[in-house]
């Protein structure tokens, strides 16, 4: 056996080892956090699968959750297709689920659906130590159901403010609303009064007509 080729099965066997070890770690995390399973629930419910890359150094895997837990694997699911395709640096993910850092998940490339993706920016957030370590007791509780997962306020805060600013967006779409009907208002008002008076100006002008050929 060649060296190449020696190098090649030592890598990956590590990266097995890897994923057992993050599907061990993140199945035992979604099934005894609360705040988690509810946050991850309609991932849970459609089965969503996602394919990781990393492009420095490059390697792939695919994740899959499940009733189970998060399932990791380095081949693609056969009964069903990738629902979103995640590109990022080694170097990112690291910051991501260490450090919880936002910009690292903001430059993430991410396709599917679009819905989906703001859904799973959301997630990633939750799985980062800092949160988990926030309120870390949730752990070792088991409440009677899903609903009754009582979290800490810096838990909840991230979720609390992205409600507010999309309470905040839907308010300025109403104002906009009630701006554009105004406008349309306004025009449809200025038009009906642009053909009155052409109306006019037309029975005007063939009055003028008429009396000019009868006075002749």
């Amino acid at each position: 056996m060649s060296e190449s080729q020696q190098s090649k099965e030592q890598s990956h066997l590590l990266l097995n080892i890897l994923l057992i070890v993050l599907e061990t770690v993140f199945s035992f995390i979604l099934k005894n956090d609360g705040v988690i399973r509810l946050q991850a629930k309609a991932f849970v419910n459609k089965k969503v699968s996602l394919r990781i890359n990393s492009y420095i150094p490059y390697f792939d895997f695919y994740v899959q959750f499940t009733d189970k837990g998060v399932l990791f694997d380095l081949q693609a699911p056969a009964d069903r297709n990738v629902d979103l395709e995640v590109s990022s640096t080694l170097l990112d993910l690291i910051k991501i689920f260490i450090f919880g850092n936002r910009r690292s998940i903001k430059t993430m490339r991410i396709g599917g659906d679009t819905e989906l993706k703001e859904q799973f920016k959301d997630l990633l957030l939750y799985f980062s130590l800092p949160k988990l370590f926030a309120d870390w007791k949730q752990w070792l509780r088991q409440p009677h159901e899903a609903n009754q997962a009582i979290a800490s306020k810096k838990r909840i805060a991230p979720l609390l403010e992205k409600i507010d600013a999309q309470r905040s967006q839907i308010n300025n779409l109403h104002v906009e609303l009630k701006q554009y009907k105004n406008r349309i208002r306004l025009l449809q008002q200025r038009q009906r009064l642009i053909n009155i008076g052409f109306t006019i100006i037309t029975v005007v002008l063939v009055a003028l007509l008429v009396y000019n050929l009868w006075s002749k």
